[in-house]
């Protein structure tokens, strides 16, 4: 079963001793050991990700002690210790967007384009039905992508269709243990009331998985539909803004537009950006500035919203959109180098060459290279200073695409993300 299921969320990469692993997120508890016997059965090319949070005493030996059972499935592992995760407001929240980060980090150094994680049909009907309460929307309700492309690494959820007793079950016949976690027991958490209150009601839990899978055909031909209007009337510019026509979309797909430029993870306002779509017209909102352009309009970043500069190194990411990196391989960056917007044209453009046609409001958002406060390469524009190696370049990679391109509801060709 599990290969079947494997093989409709393909496709995947070659299999064997040399082969590319598929990572997996094993916390040590149930679910995540259980896809990991599960996958090891499934591909010789493996490899667990775990991570050690540290926020509990025991957390250090739990993960220890998986990085061990998984040994003994002959799967190796890698163990990922968080820094500087405290307690507080937004634990669990912050505690996410770290073991995240910390798992596509080792993911991109292995290699590895693929993660699985363990979420189960429990998970997503718990997930559904917190959703529900807040009125989060149809999206919402489409609950957890069973794969969804990221910048680096393609998130896959095999078991969303598999009972957490299966799971319970599976484990019990290879003869082994895990850890259980106390806080998914602990009802000051909204999970774990949702958890509890399907515990009680046998049949909640697929009324919840039918909403489901109606939401997500739903959201999966929506987001097909918004691709195609993507490509047809948005242009794209590697330096991180988009041409639009006069006629602005729906404010669902502003609403993605202004996320990806303006490097969030969230999309701003809904109202706001319904006006805007209702009555075109110059304005700042969610980080970016929309302004008229060639009879049509311009979404770039907010100059006043921008990071400020940051050293300079292979991999640096700044304003939340633009990754540092090396385009041939070649030289290392000199020293005492900074990342920032390019700022006032005039200071960095060559004398001896015809300016740029676009927007000088838009060609100061483009990240640069700084040394001593002044910009010595910009090289989106290919402008490099004497003597400063032409090899690097900035890759636009913002935290969400415009359309995320992931699998919802019911196993189904993915679409690619825009």
């Amino acid at each position: 079963m599990f290969a079947r299921i494997m093989r409709g969320l393909g496709p995947w990469l070659p299999d064997g001793p040399d082969a590319v692993p598929v990572a997996i997120a094993v916390s040590g508890g149930a679910d995540s050991l259980a896809l990991a016997l599960l996958a090891r059965r499934w591909r010789q090319a493996v490899v667990g990700l775990v991570v050690d949070h540290g926020l509990r005493a025991e957390s250090a030996a739990e993960a220890a002690q998986t990085v061990r059972r998984l040994a003994r499935m002959d799967i190796p592992a890698r163990l990922l210790r968080l820094e500087g995760l405290s307690r507080g407001s937004r634990m669990a929240e912050r505690a996410r967007h770290m073991r995240y980060q910390a798992l596509v980090t080792a993911c991109r150094e292995l290699g590895a384009i693929d993660l699985l994680v363990g979420h189960h049909a429990g998970d997503q009907a718990e997930t559904v039905m917190m959703r529900r309460r807040a009125a989060s929307g149809p999206d919402g309700l489409a609950g957890m992508a069973r794969a969804v492309t990221g910048n680096d690494v393609r998130l896959v959820r095999p078991l969303l269709d598999i009972a957490k007793s299966d799971l319970y079950a599976t484990l019990r016949h290879a003869g082994m243990d895990w850890v259980e976690d106390p806080s998914n027991a602990d009802l000051r958490t909204e999970r774990a009331r949702a958890r509890a209150a399907l515990a009680r009601d046998v049949g909640l839990r697929d009324r919840m998985l039918r909403v489901v899978r109606a939401a997500g055909r739903r959201r999966m031909r929506h987001e097909e539909e918004d691709a195609l209007w993507l490509a047809r009337h948005a242009r794209f510019h590697a330096g991180g803004w988009v041409e639009l026509p006069a006629r602005l979309p729906c404010a669902h797909i502003m609403s993605a537009l202004i996320r990806t430029v303006g490097g969030r993870e969230y999309v701003p306002s809904r109202p706001g950006v319904a006006a805007l779509c209702e009555h075109p017209r110059a304005a700042t909102l969610g980080g970016t500035r929309l302004m008229a352009y060639k009879g049509g309009w311009l979404l770039l970043r907010e100059e006043a919203a921008m990071e400020g500069q940051v050293p300079a190194h292979a991999g640096v990411r700044w304003d939340n959109r633009f990754v540092l990196r090396p385009s041939d391989g070649g030289c290392p960056l000199p020293a005492s180098l900074w990342v920032g917007a390019a700022g006032a044209v005039a200071a960095w453009w060559p004398r001896d060459r015809a300016r740029p046609v676009m927007p000088a409001r838009a060609l100061r958002t483009l990240p640069a290279l700084h040394h001593d406060g002044h910009v010595v390469a910009v090289p989106h524009m290919g402008v490099f200073a004497p003597g400063l190696p032409h090899g690097w370049c900035f890759a636009f990679v913002p935290p969400v695409p415009v359309t995320p391109g992931g699998c919802f509801g019911v196993p189904a060709q993915i679409p690619r993300p825009v």
